[in-house]
């Protein structure tokens, strides 16, 4: 929704600590400035959130120290305390020197600080979760809020039934969006990938991605019987493990991997199916560029959360749920085989990926907010 260029705001997006959080709020960040309001993202003191906001100069970022809740008991609650009420203080003395009339958080305890400063000082809060299952410090914080917005539906179910929620979506990377379409460059030839075979993608997420990368390499023979590509993003921790293990394999001469991949958009577009994990932005991305995928939840993920993401792409018909102990090489190289050797079933699941998609929700995000200042 285009606003006139008299209605201006200064948001606050709470989005450290994971990029889960970080780049779906870079993505609101940077609708809400090309719509003429002023934007400040609040980021956490790891690594990734430097990198991240490296490559968006064009936006203010803040640091604030990264909270990760302990347990009641725990000796580290005192810090973790001591550490809400210093990110607290920071906040709402930002929001007052500044002007800042909506908070709005994308999950973790680090938004929790900032919410409940916007609510302390009395401007709009929202916060927006991801996954089906909404994480406790996102369900604590929705307490401080006057909206919740959802990356899926049946999230809204854990939240109390007096709180306003609207369905999103989960944003996806604008650079992403805006290359899906620009074919200047060959993806196969960034690679080095044959563009006449098949290409697995194999990608674990921002973590836990051990699983999947054991089950990969346990199955390179059977995966070499199908006759497919391989473009394997490993992780940093698994990457030589992951790269001795093809040293001996015939499928390493038609293989690419990496530790990291900067370069997503180019990997998904020559992937006709992908091995991952099933956390919300990674779900997000492989919906926007309607690959096909087997899914493998983080076993130890919160509240199982990652298999209900996954649940509901095995629903749709657009990925195949498989656990991680249910994944052995025979089990993984059949459904591979499954989809990339059906071209009307990889057909169909690519369809019904891109039929979930919200392709505009930093747009619905950025319409909530301006809609809730305006009641």
């Amino acid at each position: 929704m285009a606003r006139s260029n008299q209605f201006r705001l200064h948001v606050l997006i709470a989005c450290g600590g994971t990029g889960g959080h970080l780049y779906p709020g870079i993505a609101v960040g940077e609708v809400l400035r090309a719509r003429r309001h002023t934007v400040t993202l609040l980021i956490s003191e790891k690594k990734i959130d430097a990198l991240a906001a490296s490559a968006h100069p064009e936006l203010r970022f803040e640091k604030l120290p990264y909270l990760a809740m302990p347990s009641p008991l725990s000796p580290k609650m005192p810090k973790f305390l001591m550490g809400v009420w210093k990110g607290l203080r920071q906040c709402k003395a930002m929001i007052k020197k500044e002007n800042i009339r909506v908070v709005l958080g994308m999950g973790g305890f680090t938004s929790f600080a900032p919410i409940l400063a916007g609510r302390q000082c009395k401007v709009k809060t929202l916060i927006h979760d991801s996954n089906a299952i909404p994480g406790k410090a996102n369900r604590l914080t929705s307490r401080y809020c006057d909206e919740i917005l959802l990356g899926f539906g049946e999230a809204a179910a854990y939240f109390p039934k007096h709180l306003a929620t609207q369905v999103t979506g989960t944003p996806v990377r604008s650079a992403l969006r805006q290359a899906a379409n620009d074919n200047k460059e060959d993806p196969y030839a960034f690679f080095g990938l044959n563009p006449n075979l098949k290409t697995l993608l194999i990608i674990g997420g921002s973590q836990g991605a051990r699983g999947v990368n054991n089950a990969v390499t346990h199955s390179l023979d059977q995966l070499d019987a199908l006759g497919v590509q391989l473009l394997h993003i490993t992780g940093p921790g698994d990457y030589q493990e992951v790269c001795d293990a093809y040293q001996t394999k015939e499928i390493k001469l038609r293989s690419h991997i990496a530790a990291f991949c900067h370069r997503m958009e180019l990997a998904y577009r020559v992937a006709d199916m992908a091995v991952a994990r099933s956390g919300a932005s990674t779900l997000a991305e492989l919906a926007y560029f309607g690959v096909p995928s087997l899914l493998v939840p983080y076993p130890t993920a919160a509240d199982d959360h990652q298999t209900k993401n996954a649940a509901i792409f095995d629903k749709a018909g657009a990925g195949i749920l498989v656990s991680e102990l249910e994944l052995s090489p025979e089990k993984l190289a059949a459904v591979v085989g499954e989809i990339l050797n059906d071209s009307a079933k990889s057909q169909r699941m690519s369809q019904a990926a891109q039929q979930i998609s919200c392709a505009n929700a930093a747009e619905r995000i950025a319409d909530a907010i301006e809609q809730l200042v305006d009641k």
